[in-house]
């Protein structure tokens, strides 16, 4: 679990670096991935990050939050059906919307939690 968790980590935290360094790509890759299958792959994407951080959680620095964050993924993860894919293109829209040195910051915050879960996982190594 820990790998996985570990290689989960890392497809999150290198895009939004990515992402970062050329904002514009963010939008253009999130409104065609949500314009096909993307919603039904969001949802198993959000539910298989909420078994990993719940089965992770004993093996990690911070289990009661990755048991919270498993949670909130589960909590993402039904409410993207409910919202349904044209709200979620036009909150996409949206945000591209928005000043690239905010979108910037907001892809900080996906390159802050890959770290976080990369670190926080990392007990599984060190203990070994």
């Amino acid at each position: 679990m820990a790998i996985a968790l570990a290689i989960f980590s890392l497809v999150i935290l290198l895009p939004s670096a990515y992402a970062i360094v050329r904002p514009s790509i963010l939008a253009a890759f999130a409104r065609g991935f949500m314009e096909g299958p993307g919603l039904w792959v969001a949802v198993i994407v959000r539910l298989v990050l909420a078994l990993l951080l719940w089965f992770s959680a004993p093996l990690s620095y911070t289990p009661v939050t990755f048991q919270a964050l498993a949670i909130v993924a589960i909590a993402a993860a039904v409410a993207l059906p409910l919202m349904g894919t044209a709200r979620i293109l036009k909150v996409i829209d949206w945000v591209a919307s928005w000043r690239v040195a905010a979108i910037r910051s907001w892809c900080l915050l996906g390159v802050g939690f890959g770290a976080f879960l990369l670190w926080s996982i990392s007990r599984a190594w060190v203990a070994a």
